[in-house]
């Protein structure tokens, strides 16, 4: 970052400015400058807003969104003619009634020999009948003759349904309120992902804090040793002392490398929920706080299960289930007829130089079907059956997850009150340990008090350090754990 604060040259000072006041104004310039530093610390609020814009989880529900799209284009897929090209190419026999054709029948036919089967033969490619004496033994020719040809066809060919007996509009409201019952689930995604953030974020602003009290503690811890050390070569104080000093020094530096891993894995993982790189430098402000209105009491029972009612983990289960009997609705309504329209055009050929003649071998079809399933050997209907039984079980784990929520909202909204109280006795302790420690530094530097009672002061300073540390988030945490209780999340974000 640039610094416009660049040294003030006194010599070259112009005329009427004092040396004085040029030396003020690069002082307030180096003042403010740290503040413009600040100002790019990050909020707790801007962690949430660029975790929601860019972390994975978010993709992740953006993706399902994305998906359930189209889930409701596939719902509306019958509505739409289906449209098919085909190309087939083949030999083959099949029987053909000459008959239809306006063909009486030979007087006299060949028989085959050892046999009473009539024969016609296919003579340079036209179908003729041999010449046989007149015998009355012999049978009359047949109506229907089967010869072998080849086939050639391609062509487009449709299929539209006209009338569905209500299975279409039943898919897409299906369709709507399995939409629905998405949302209010990316919605509690979304409220769950901000308090992870919040987590992320106390959990580097605590280890961060964490690691500055420790090594508050071996500043202090070494200046005691420099000056135990410091008596001693003066022929002062015992080596036994000097040595438990020197000791409790050493412990606290396997504290300070761990509490120093802790940060950098605090900090890693407040990136990887940011959707930066993990290695990506942090700067993050704890002056500024999310507001979060005091709650004093829990509305009462009815207003209790109203709010539970909205909150959105809850709807989508009930949402879900509704989608699940409309689901074991819609396979039901499988049994019912089903009316369509049918439409082919193409070429029919039985040589290859014939595809080209479009006009002397075209082949048409239109009109229309109905379709009516009479009897699947009840597949439909255990499917259905299946699926009346798997929302029959989701409502019950809905009605479940209610008395769930009352008794986490309970439990919340205690913890939510403790949390208050356990921080006011923390800072108090801090302010007792310290109060403690000072005056046992004094006594001990002037010969009056004992190492090992310092040495416990100095214990005491730093649980009661670590204490209030942890009181803090637990205050926040709380209060944002209420409000994900209460259904709420704590900034107003769209849901992706």
């Amino acid at each position: 970052m640039p610094n416009s604060c660049q040294p003030i040259r006194t010599a070259a000072l112009p005329a009427g400015v004092s040396a004085p006041w040029a030396a003020a104004a690069f002082a307030a310039c180096l003042a403010a400058f740290p503040l413009s530093v600040r100002a790019q610390a990050l909020t707790l609020e801007q962690a949430i807003r660029e975790a929601l814009a860019k972390s994975e989880e978010v993709l992740v529900l953006k993706e399902k969104e994305n998906r359930f799209e189209a889930v409701k284009q596939q719902a509306w897929a019958s509505a739409y003619p289906r449209i098919s090209a085909y190309a087939n190419a083949g030999r083959g026999a099949s029987p053909f009634d000459l008959s239809s054709l306006g063909f009486a029948p030979a007087p006299v036919y060949q028989k085959v020999a050892g046999g009473n089967n009539l024969l016609v033969q296919d003579i340079g490619g036209q179908l003729q009948v041999p010449e046989a004496p007149a015998d009355p033994n012999a049978g009359g020719g047949p109506d229907v003759v089967n010869f072998a040809q080849n086939r050639f066809s391609y062509g487009i060919q449709a299929d539209q349904s006209l009338f569905t007996f209500g299975r279409l509009g039943q898919a897409v409201r299906t369709a709507d309120i399995q939409d629905r019952a998405d949302r209010s689930s990316r919605r509690r995604s979304v409220q769950q992902l901000q308090l992870q953030v919040l987590d992320a974020y106390y959990g580097a602003v605590t280890s961060k804090a964490r690691l500055g009290t420790l090594e508050s503690a071996l500043k202090r811890q070494q200046e005691t040793v420099n000056f135990l050390e410091s008596n001693f070569r003066m022929g002062a104080g015992q080596r036994s002392i000097v040595l438990l000093a020197v000791t409790s020094l050493k412990s606290l530096e396997p504290q300070r490398i761990r509490a120093e891993k802790d940060a950098d894995a605090a900090r890693m993982s407040l990136n990887r929920v940011l959707g930066r790189p993990l290695m990506a430098p942090l700067d993050l402000d704890t002056a500024s706080h999310i507001p979060m209105e005091p709650i004093a009491s829990l509305p009462d029972s009815q207003a209790l299960e109203s709010l539970i009612s909205e909150r959105a983990d809850i709807k989508s289960m009930e949402l879900q289930q509704k989608s699940l009997e409309g689901q074991a609705k819609y396979l039901r309504m499988q049994y019912l007829p089903s009316l369509g329209a049918q439409g082919k055009v193409g070429v029919l050929a039985f040589k290859l130089n014939q595809l080209g003649e479009v006009s002397d071998n075209r082949e048409w079809q239109v009109g229309i079907g109905l379709n009516w399933p009479l009897f699947d050997g009840f597949g439909l209907s255990s499917q259905a059956k299946q699926i009346q039984s798997d929302a029959r079980t989701l409502g019950l784990n809905a009605r479940l997850a209610r008395k769930m929520a009352q008794i986490d909202l309970e439990g919340v909204f205690l913890e939510y009150l403790a949390a208050d109280t356990a921080l006011a006795a923390s800072e108090q302790a801090v302010a007792a340990a310290q109060e403690a420690q000072a005056l046992l530094s004094q006594d001990f530097r002037a010969g009056k008090g004992q190492l090992t009672d310092l040495l416990s002061a100095e214990e005491s300073l730093r649980n009661a350090e670590f204490g209030v540390l942890a009181a803090r988030y637990q205050h926040v945490r709380s209060a944002a754990a209420l409000r994900l209780a209460m259904g709420k999340g704590l900034i107003n974000e769209e849901v992706p």
